[in-house]
């Protein structure tokens, strides 16, 4: 019962990038992303990693699979700022 809130997180974390990823890949259009923003995510998660391995709490080392939202996200920034820069 304790770690409810730690998937409840995890669960909310998962799902609150998908529409940011699906509305790019519909528009093509990354000029509104922050780089600087998305690599903090990627790094903080990161850290959320070694954390959760350190203390073994499964809700935080699922919900750090974020950070491969983050990446698809950085990845993508690059891909369609190539395509169609400022």
């Amino acid at each position: 019962m304790e770690k409810i809130f730690g998937w409840v997180a995890t669960g909310l974390s998962l799902f609150y990038k998908i529409p940011q990823i699906i509305k790019i890949i519909k528009t093509k259009d990354v000029h509104s992303l922050s780089f600087l923003s998305l690599f903090c995510q990627c790094l903080s998660y990161s850290f959320y990693i070694v954390h959760g391995i350190v203390i073994n709490d499964m809700p935080i080392i699922m919900g750090s699979i974020s950070s491969i939202q983050s990446l698809i996200l950085i990845l993508m920034y690059y891909y369609y700022n190539k395509i169609s820069p400022k």
